[in-house]
C-alpha cells in the first residue's frame, strides 16, 4: 500500500485539528479547575471569618485590647476599658 501526498497531508491536517480540540478541552478543564478551587478558598475564608467574628463579638472591651496587644497591668486604655464596662454593669 503506497501513501500519496494528500493522505500525508490530510493526516497532518487532521491530527493537528484533533490535537487543537484536545489542547482546548484540556484548557478548559484547567480553568474550571482553578475556578473551582478558587471558589473553595472563598468558601473557607468566609467560614474563618465567621469564626474570627463571632470570637471578637464575644469578647468583651478588655479581653479586645489585651487581644489587640495591650497588657493589662501596664496598659493604660485595657484599665480605662475596665473601669467602663464595671461601670456599665
Amino acid at each position: 500500500m503506497r501513501l500519496s501526498f494528500q493522505h500525508i497531508i490530510g493526516a497532518v491536517i487532521g491530527g493537528a485539528v484533533s490535537g487543537l480540540f484536545f489542547y482546548a478541552l484540556g484548557a478548559h478543564d484547567g480553568k474550571q479547575q482553578a475556578a473551582l478551587k478558587v471558589a473553595q478558598a472563598v468558601r473557607q475564608a468566609i467560614q474563618s471569618r465567621a469564626g474570627i467574628n463571632e470570637t471578637i463579638d464575644n469578647m468583651d472591651s478588655v479581653a479586645l485590647c489585651i487581644e489587640l496587644g495591650g497588657v493589662r497591668d501596664q496598659c493604660d486604655q485595657c484599665e480605662q476599658l475596665r473601669r467602663l464596662a464595671e461601670d456599665q454593669r
